[in-house]
């Protein structure tokens, strides 16, 4: 091989490797966009489908039950206050699987989500044997259900339930109270006759729900498949865009699901849909923070999270029928007519009036504030902490003995929080995944510029051949002036 079909490899390969580099660098940035959308949307064969279809990394709900000390002294004409103190956590591991999925041609996919929960008792404060004593919701309940109806229709049920010995307040154990449940007998009597929209035959907080993949109700979410900004969001529950327990704007299925997000550079409030109070929930922006090496944005509860139209006229919607002070949703409608109300932990933003009645609330931003941490750029969750707080109102009637010594009180039942935490492995493949785009660049730029070396490697190969051309030419010049005699003498 001479030299001149080397020196023309040696610039061929060093202009490919230089045109490679430029042009993959330079358009490396709309080829990361397309690598990202592949594997952040949600397709059958991306890394987001196996990180959604099944929890994949370490998630806890801990429950937190209260105890009612002066059962005696809720009913009695004393002054004194019922006090509540706090039991648990009792602390459960939890899988949520993604099941009967349907991929539909309009973008969106349509599932079920099945929780299963493992009692860890290693981790919890107490047993699942504990007993708690606090208001029985059945008995509540009925009060609440009749609270607009007739005085003889009201004497009449309490008639019944003074027969049938029902009590408004029952000790249970943890275990009936949450999964296992317990019999009552006003409610078999109601169901009975059909009184009720009450479903199941027991009564427990989380009654018939482990592994119930029914239970939480259809969702159908965007896929993000046509634009990733759609990623996670919802467009229907249970085959409706709305939902009938509130009305207007607050009635709208909209959010996400809580366990898919889309990238989100820099949104002010995000909000997601909690199907076990039938509605969407927003937090706002709070600061930046930093997980396994990953800089996120933090977003927590402000106290218009449960605002009813006092402080956000726009949430006016979820002021109906009993219309209660700022700090407490009401999901009766949304819980088969029981007079349940959410707030956060201890009542914490909400009005001071919903402590006013009781004791034992102690309110603390640090334990009750509800966070959800994302990191911005994939939308995937660094810290959740989604805490809400269960209460029963309990109504005065005068017509009804078990009710007519009764102050009107929300009464703290639980609180639960669900916490899941980026594990270091996950984090590593979101760290790739964010410094892939810049690695990315100075990679094919370091390959253009290989390129270059050696295209200037060939260039300097090519100029000393010719100047070594050059020296040989003028040697031969010489000699052949010598030989031919040109030197006189």
């Amino acid at each position: 091989m001479n030299i001149r079909t080397k020196l023309a490899i040696i610039f061929g390969v060093g202009l490919v490797i230089t045109l490679v580099g430029l042009i993959t660098g330079i358009c490396w940035s709309l080829i990361y966009q397309a690598l990202l959308y592949a594997q952040l949307s949600l397709t059958p064969s991306s890394t987001n489908y196996e990180l959604w279809k099944a929890t994949p990394i370490p998630m806890y709900l801990k429950v937190y039950l209260f105890n009612l000390t002066n059962p005696d002294d809720f009913t009695a004409l004393n002054g004194s206050k019922p006090n509540f103190v706090e039991m648990g956590p009792y602390v459960f591991s939890e899988v949520d699987y993604k099941v009967n999925q349907t991929w539909n041609e309009n973008g969106t996919i349509t599932y079920q989500r099945k929780r299963v929960w493992h009692f860890e008792e290693s981790m919890s404060n107490g047993s699942l044997s504990d007993n708690v004593t606090n208001i029985n919701a059945i008995t509540a309940s009925v009060a609440y259900a009749l609270r607009h109806k007739s005085s003889g229709l009201r004497g009449m049920v309490d008639g019944v339930m003074r027969v049938i010995d029902q009590k408004l307040i029952i000790t249970k154990t943890v275990n009936e109270l949450l999964f296992e449940g317990y019999d009552d007998k006003l409610l078999d009597i109601a169901r009975r006759l059909n009184m009720t929209e009450i479903p199941f035959n027991k009564f427990g907080w989380f009654f018939s729900r482990n592994g119930s993949a029914s239970y939480d109700g259809t969702f159908n979410m965007l896929t993000g498949s046509s634009n990733l900004r759609d990623l996670g969001i919802l467009k229907e529950w249970n085959f409706n865009d709305t939902v009938s327990y509130y009305p207007g704007q607050c009635g709208v299925v909209s959010g996400t699901n809580g366990d898919l997000w889309p990238p989100l550079p820099n949104n002010e409030t995000i909000s997601f849909f909690v199907s076990d109070i039938c509605t969407s929930m927003s937090v706002k922006y709070d600061n930046v923070t930093v997980h396994e090496g990953l800089t996120g944005v933090r977003y927590i509860s402000d106290d218009t999270i449960l605002d009813n139209g006092t402080k956000v006229p726009s949430r006016q919607c979820y002021c109906q029928g009993d219309c209660v002070p700022s700090g407490a949703l009401n999901i009766s409608a949304c819980k088969w007519g029981a007079p349940a109300f959410i707030s956060l932990p201890h009542f914490y933003l909400a009005d001071p009036s919903y402590r006013e009645n009781i004791t034992g609330m102690i309110p603390d931003k640090e334990k009750h504030e509800l966070s959800i941490s994302l990191e911005p750029k994939t939308g995937v969750p660094l810290k959740v902490h989604a805490q809400l707080q269960l209460n029963i109102m309990v109504l005065h009637d005068d017509v009804m003995k078990l009710f007519k010594n009764v102050t009107t009180t929300f009464v703290p039942t639980l609180w639960f929080t669900q916490e899941a935490t980026l594990t270091s492995n996950y984090a590593s493949i979101v760290k790739f995944i964010i410094i892939l785009e810049s690695l990315g660049s100075v990679t094919l730029f370091g390959i253009a510029a290989i390129g270059i070396l050696v295209l200037s490697i060939g260039l300097f190969l090519c100029i000393r051949h010719s100047l070594r051309g050059e020296e040989n030419q003028i040697l031969l010049s010489q000699n052949d002036f010598v030989d031919g005699g040109g030197i006189n003498h």
